[in-house]
C-alpha cells in the first residue's frame, strides 16, 4: 500500500514539502507556506495531521559572559566584569506573545541588574540591564519593570527568588509589556493590569523586539539561572485570549 498524501494547514497556510514517510509514523521533514520548519508530521488516511511548531531558543552568538545548557533554553551566568546576558535572534514587529522564564538560581547578592524581559535586536545588555534603554525589563531583586529607559511607574512583580516562574506578556501591535509571577500573580503588580484590555502595560519602543535577560557586573555574584519557556512546553500561567502561546522560530 503506498503512503497517502495529506494536505493539511500549518498556521494558515498549507504545508508544501513532506519527506517520505511510513504511514502512522512520523513524517520527518516538513515546512510550512512562510518556511517555517514543522518538527513532526503525523497522518493516516483520513485521519489529520498533527504537527509541532518550531520555537525559538537562545542565541549563542551573541551571549556574553553566559553558558547555555544544550538545548539553548537555559542561560547561566559566567563573569562580573560587567553587564552580561543572552537573547532570542528571533525578532518581531507585530503580534502578540506570551513565555515564560523560571527564575532557576537566584544567587544572593546577585545584582540589581539582573532581570528578564525583551528589548530591540540592536540593544546591548549594559543598556538594558541598567534602566531598560531600549526595550522593557523586570529586575528580580525587587521586581521593579523598566522600560525605555525610566522606571515604568508600576508596582512590579515583588522580589523573585529561586524557583519562581515569570509570565511574559508581549503585545508588539500596542507596544505594551506585562510580567507577573504565574500562575496567578498581578500583571505588573497593578490590580487592574490587564494584556488583554491594554491596561497597566510597560511601554515597548519601537523597532524589532526579541527576548533578552541581563546579568548584574562589577560587585554582584555568578551561577544566577534562567530557564525559558518559549513555547516547546506546557505554561504555567494562562495564556492572555488572543496571545500566541510561545514565541515562534
Amino acid at each position: 500500500m503506498s503512503t497517502a498524501v495529506v494536505t493539511v494547514a500549518s498556521g494558515g497556510l498549507p504545508v508544501v514539502e513532506l519527506a517520505a514517510g511510513k504511514l502512522g509514523l512520523p513524517v520527518t521533514e516538513a515546512t510550512n507556506g512562510r518556511g517555517i520548519a514543522v518538527t513532526k508530521v503525523v497522518g493516516k488516511p483520513g485521519l489529520p495531521v498533527v504537527f509541532d511548531a518550531a520555537f525559538a531558543i537562545l542565541d549563542t552568538a551573541t551571549a556574553a559572559g553566559v553558558n547555555l545548557s544544550a538545548d539553548k533554553l537555559t542561560v547561566t551566568n559566567t563573569s562580573t566584569a560587567a553587564e552580561t546576558g543572552t537573547r532570542v535572534a528571533v525578532g518581531k514587529t507585530s503580534g502578540k506573545f506570551y513565555f515564560e522564564v523560571t527564575t532557576t538560581t537566584i544567587v544572593t547578592g546577585g545584582g540589581g541588574n539582573t532581570g528578564v524581559g525583551v528589548a530591540t535586536t540592536s540593544s546591548t545588555y549594559t543598556g538594558m540591564g541598567t534602566n531598560g534603554t531600549s526595550g522593557a525589563e523586570v529586575f528580580v531583586s525587587n521586581g521593579g519593570i523598566y522600560a525605555s529607559g525610566v522606571s515604568s511607574g508600576l508596582p512590579g512583580i515583588g522580589a523573585c527568588t529561586s524557583g519562581n516562574v515569570i509570565g511574559c506578556a508581549i503585545d508588539l501591535d500596542l507596544r505594551r509589556a506585562w510580567f507577573r509571577k504565574a500562575p496567578a500573580g498581578l500583571w505588573n503588580g497593578s490590580a487592574t493590569g490587564n494584556p488583554v484590555l491594554n491596561d497597566s502595560g510597560a511601554i515597548i519602543p519601537a523597532g524589532t523586539i526579541a527576548p533578552i535577560c541581563t546579568f548584574d557586573g562589577s560587585g554582584a555574584t555568578t551561577g544566577n539561572v534562567f530557564t525559558y519557556n518559549l513555547g516547546a512546553s506546557a505554561f504555567v500561567g494562562a495564556v492572555p485570549a488572543g496571545f500566541t502561546a510561545g514565541w515562534p522560530a
